[in-house]
């Protein structure tokens, strides 16, 4: 039998959608670096190296699925925040820096509040946060697919052919 957390989690990722994913990775990072904050002031050096390479392991996937061709500037902008989020987050680790995590972890915040925003404009939900001032979720998303979930996210999220309001057509699609 599966744990019930890990059914809950395999669910959470084939139902949401490609905007949904990038929500959860930045969710994903920014609960890895306040973990780090955590283990840093208790000087658990083990468990903020853990929580430093899990961080550091996502960023590394918002970056590695950035499309550049679809997504101009906003893709380099975001290039730009993943780089920056990968060289913050290590100085913080070798200065015991709680600040400098605190810092990066807001600047995060705000964009993923984009994304999520952005997500759920078409679905009108009053429940969405405020847009962020750093990102423009008017953009079209930036991320490329994964070639092993492209077409599944195409059938199954959005059934062939209805990307969210204003996307171009693929440039919503992001990795699993």
């Amino acid at each position: 039998m599966k744990h019930p957390i890990s059914t809950y989690r395999q669910f959470s990722v084939q139902g949401s959608t490609p905007l949904g994913l990038v929500v959860m990775l930045y969710d994903g990072a920014i609960a890895a670096l306040q973990r780090m904050i955590t283990a840093m002031e208790a000087h658990n050096v083990p468990e903020k190296c853990n929580h430093l390479n899990r961080a550091l392991a996502i960023v590394a996937q918002l970056e590695g699925t950035l499309n550049f061709e679809q997504g101009g500037e906003v893709a380099r902008t975001l290039k730009s925040l993943y780089v920056y989020a990968r060289t913050q987050a290590a100085k913080a680790n070798l200065e015991n820096s709680p600040a400098m995590l605190r810092s990066l972890i807001a600047k995060l915040t705000s964009v993923r509040t984009a994304w999520y925003e952005a997500d759920h404009r078409g679905a009108g939900s009053p429940e969405a946060p405020p847009a962020a001032d750093s990102a423009r979720p008017g953009q079209a998303p930036t991320h490329k697919p994964s070639p092993s979930r492209t077409r599944a996210f195409q059938d199954e999220a959005y059934g062939g052919d209805s990307s969210p309001a204003g996307a171009e057509s693929g440039s919503w699609r992001i990795a699993a």
